[in-house]
């Protein structure tokens, strides 16, 4: 798991190649015909995590697996935190002025202000796109639930090889109409595939719903109420002054503003888990929209992980145990990010890191700590 994660969930494909496809036109929606989903994960609302310190004896072996973490990924930056329901939280890292770029792992904040709106009856989940978007392909049977959980058959922008070849930022317009160029790859619901144009798409409506753009609404009905002061949401294409840069070896990297909706989402590890436990707890969305987010768990990229509405599920065998975490990881050039919660271990725990190491291992290390 550790070493593919990285890859297969980076914010944008560090290989890009034509789409080897038939573009196809769908009057209705297609039978799903990947490969067998997961079963429903419910997942009971965790108890609070108190704003208290760590017993001394898991403060220790925290900080020694942090200072493990840094030797072993070399990471220029890096931001951790380990919240534990009913006992408090632990926080470590060298970036208290500036804060880190989650990428993906900002998607399930564009996801809740979505089921937010759902929740205040402004849309819903079985909204067909072209209701709110036009030239969506396939839009009029394309749903709000399909952008979520990347079920829309959308082409994904940064996997065009032209736009690979020449990065910069993209708006909303300019990422669908390279969708549109390449055409659906299947009917809606019919198969799974990673499409950040899609919630490039779902920023879209929540400006239109919402009356402001993807950032403000995450600062109004997310960063502000939970004050949570190290969060910010970046406006597309806006810069990222003040952020860490990302720095690799392998790849030059984007400016983090450049991921729009799809990856909005700077600061510190502490944050993070904090924003977790608010949600799983039910106080952004209703419990009922927060089982929704992994009542539908699609196979990804790899054996053991799944996505559901904003959600991530990773269920994959770890020596002699099964590990299971909810979350959301994110990685592109330069940057690394991963928050789960584990309800075996009753325990949050969020990394983010700039380099070329891995934040799937960082989170792991942390978690075995306990």
């Amino acid at each position: 798991m550790h070493r593919t994660a990285v890859l297969m969930l980076s914010l944008l494909a560090t290989t890009a190649g034509a789409a080897d496809y038939k573009p196809v036109r769908c009057a209705a929606r297609g039978r799903y015909a990947g490969r067998p989903p997961h079963a429903a994960m419910v997942v009971p609302p965790p108890a609070a995590v108190p704003e208290a310190a760590l017993d001394p004896g898991v403060t220790t072996r925290l900080d020694t697996a942090l200072a493990m973490i840094k030797g072993r990924t070399a990471a220029p930056a890096v931001t951790a935190a380990v919240g534990i329901e009913g006992k408090g939280l632990w926080t470590g890292g060298d970036t208290a002025e500036q804060p880190l770029f989650w990428a993906s792992a900002g998607k399930t904040f564009t996801a809740v202000v979505v089921l937010q709106l759902v929740q205040e009856g402004k849309l819903s989940l079985d909204d067909p796109v072209s209701r709110w978007l036009k030239d969506v392909p396939n839009g009029d049977v394309v749903t709000v639930r399909d952008l979520l959980a990347h079920t829309a058959g959308l082409f994904s922008a940064n996997e065009d090889v032209k736009a690979h070849a020449d990065p910069r930022y993209r708006g909303p317009a300019e990422t669908l109409a390279i969708a549109r160029r390449h055409g659906a790859m299947f009917c809606p619901g019919a198969n799974w595939h990673y499409s950040n144009t899609g919630y490039d798409l779902l920023g879209e409506i929540v400006r239109i719903v919402d009356h402001r753009p993807i950032d403000e609404a995450i600062t109004v009905r997310i960063i502000a109420p939970l004050g949570l002061k190290t969060l910010r949401a970046l406006p597309p294409g806006g810069g990222s002054k003040g952020v860490v840069p990302l720095v690799s070896k392998q790849e030059k990297p984007i400016d983090p503003s450049w991921a729009g909706a799809a990856g909005p989402i700077v600061g510190s590890a502490g944050d993070m888990v904090r924003f977790w436990a608010a949600l799983l707890g039910g106080h952004l969305i209703e419990p009922s929209l927060v089982t929704a987010m992994t009542a539908t768990l699609y196979p990804m990229f790899d054996q053991g992980t799944f996505y559901g509405l904003g959600a991530m599920l990773f269920d994959v065998p770890d020596g002699n145990k099964q590990l299971r975490w909810i979350g959301h990881a994110g990685g592109t050039p330069g940057a690394s990010a991963l928050v789960v919660y584990s309800p075996a271990d009753h325990a949050f725990v969020a990394v983010a890191l700039t380099g070329d190491g891995s934040a799937v291992a960082s989170v792991n290390a942390l978690l075995k700590a306990l």
